[in-house]
């Protein structure tokens, strides 16, 4: 269970940006000195540099221009007449009257012509500018800048740029339809400026990433800001080239480790797509070597916009149980989160509840697996972690076609998330009392917090009356999932149940497994284990936990791998 208190407050800048209605204006990315400015002339001037030629690789553009508008910061040297152009690792220096120029003072671009200043504007050839970043762009005078569709990075930072510059109209033009739709130029100004008023405004691009999934085409980049931490954003391509949906604040590079029993050559991985219709998810289906059919287990999520791995500072939880019973003769499929992959189509659903976040991608995912004919479709198991093993039953519920063969349930609170968040708004204002540190903002905070579950509790609310001083985030989620104890629903089913509890974890203490063994304690199909040492990423810690360590390099040990796989393995 990430710090839900943190991620509802996340939810709930979100959900009131979403709403907002004015547009702020933006400031830009770099000031500029009478050299380099851009003015009414600028199109004259490279139309001026480009009479004569019909060659599009001699076509002389502006550069702070074009630069910009990919996301490059530009600086003028007066006296060295000298323009450096920095765009995540790639640096380009030109020199006014030079015929080359250098990136990353190292490789040299011969140019067709001179770099040269025409009406108080530097122009370049454009293709020194497609040299040096590695872009496919055309620059015209009608229309500016052109993207190729496919250069999803360069896309993906001209976004961010219109956006940064306030220019909500043609970064709206962007989107597509659909999101269009749900995301008007107004809403968009404000998710934008509100969301960067939090996180911290972009003000240099310092690296970009290409990933290609199953479902879209995605621009990963990093900014630094006024703040200390860099923000990631990823920006969400469909088949057609629009915007399908943004995702910030991305996590910063995490310290993650392969585990000792990670043997590539007893597995194979390839990449799935969970879910039809608007909302598919991109997965990972991690295969032993040999005959199949396999038995299965698909891994859901704790709560936050997870990716597949579970990602938890440095630790992948979902990959190393995905590596280690594969090695088991186990197959696994882990998949990224829909409030990761379509987080503002999420966050406009009206009615967005659990069952939309995990339980449906869930069952999914299960018959994903069933139309594989690798894998032993009458023995398919379903792991929750944190929030998601909280679920475990209500995904047992929504099986309709009996296909899930067992569960198991890692560190799932047994009790409701409301009382869960709370505890540990408490659990973190007594540390710090005893760490001697200021603690005035904590209680506040826990104050705060017991006024929202004591909003949440009172049975005069509901997500059709919603109280106005209700401020957790989207309240259709919070009112659907209030009181929900998963062992009420467990306790009148009978799909066997393996339930793993660490005794080193703040978030979901041990205290949780009690409420499952007392919840559960008709049933005779339900095994409990709790290890000692674990903490809630189920990595070993000789401290006790308070999630500083997360920040550590750490895998799940092997003995926890298996006793899932032991129990798999016994109950077939």
């Amino acid at each position: 269970m990430s710090k839900r208190w943190n991620h509802s407050m996340q939810q709930l800048a979100v959900g009131s940006l979403l709403a907002a209605a004015i547009v702020q204006p933006a400031h830009a990315l770099a000031e500029s000195t009478p050299a380099e400015q851009m003015s009414a002339q600028e199109a004259a001037a490279a139309k001026e540099a480009d009479t004569g030629s019909s060659s599009t690789l001699e076509r002389m553009v502006p550069l702070r221009a074009v630069a910009e508008a990919i996301g490059a910061g530009v600086e003028w040297e007066a006296e060295n007449r000298l323009v450096t152009v920095t765009r995540g690792a790639a640096k380009l220096a030109v020199k006014i009257g030079e015929r080359s120029a250098k990136v990353n003072e190292s490789t040299t671009i011969s140019m067709t012509r001179e770099a040269a200043i025409v009406n108080d504007t530097t122009i370049i050839p454009l293709d020194t500018i497609r040299q040096a970043f590695q872009v496919s762009i055309e620059w015209d005078d009608a229309n500016g800048l052109t993207i190729d569709p496919s250069d999803v990075t360069t896309a993906g930072s001209h976004f961010i740029y219109l956006l940064q510059n306030g220019q909500f109209q043609a970064a709206s033009r962007m989107l597509s339809d659909k999101l269009r739709a749900g995301l008007p130029e107004a809403k968009l100004a404000g998710y934008w400026t509100g969301n960067t008023g939090i996180l911290g405004a972009p003000k240099r691009l310092i690296s970009l990433k290409r990933e290609i999934t199953t479902v879209q085409r995605n621009a990963l980049l990093g900014y630094m800001t006024e703040k200390s931490t860099p923000l990631g954003i990823a920006v969400r391509f469909d088949a057609n080239g629009k915007i399908d949906d943004i995702f910030m604040p991305l996590s910063p590079a995490d310290n993650y480790r392969e585990p000792d029993y990670d043997k590539p050559e007893l597995y194979s991985e390839e990449e799935v797509t969970v879910g039809e219709g608007e909302t598919p998810l991109p997965g990972t289906l991690t295969l032993p070597k040999g005959e199949g059919p396999f038995p299965a287990i698909v891994l859901v999520h704790g709560s936050g916009p997870n990716d597949r791995d579970e990602t938890l500072g440095s630790y992948k939880t979902f990959r190393d149980l995905a590596v280690g019973l594969a090695a088991n003769n186990i197959a696994v499929l882990r998949y990224e989160k829909r409030t990761r992959v379509h987080t503002l189509k999420s966050a406009l659903h009206p009615a967005f509840t659990v069952k939309e976040e995990t339980v449906d991608d869930a069952i999914a995912a299960v018959h994903t697996l069933q139309k594989d004919r690798r894998i032993d479709a009458k023995r398919i198991i379903v792991l929750g972690h944190s929030q998601g093993g909280m679920l475990v039953p209500s995904i047992i519920e929504s099986d309709k076609q009996k296909s899930i063969a067992g569960a198991i349930v890692m560190a799932g609170p047994s009790q409701p998330l409301e009382d869960l968040v709370l505890e540990q708004n408490k659990q973190a204002l007594a540390w710090a009392k005893e760490a001697g540190q200021p603690t005035e903002g904590l209680e506040q905070q826990v104050k705060a917090m017991e006024h929202q579950v004591a909003l949440l509790k009172d049975p005069q609310y509901s997500a059709a009356n919603i109280p106005k001083d209700f401020a957790l985030g989207n309240p259709v989620w919070w009112f659907d999932f209030r009181n929900y104890r998963g062992g009420e629903i467990a306790k009148r089913q009978s799909t066997p149940l393996l339930i793993l509890q660490g005794d080193n974890d703040f978030q979901v203490t041990a205290s949780n497994l009690d409420g499952w063994k007392s919840a559960l304690s008709a049933r005779q199909d339900v095994v409990y284990k709790l290890y000692p040492k674990l903490n809630h990423g189920f990595v070993e810690s000789d401290q006790p936990s308070t999630g500083k360590e997360y920040a550590l390099p750490g895998n799940v040990p092997s003995y926890v791998i298996d006793d899932i796989a032991g129990w798999l393995k016994g109950k077939n």
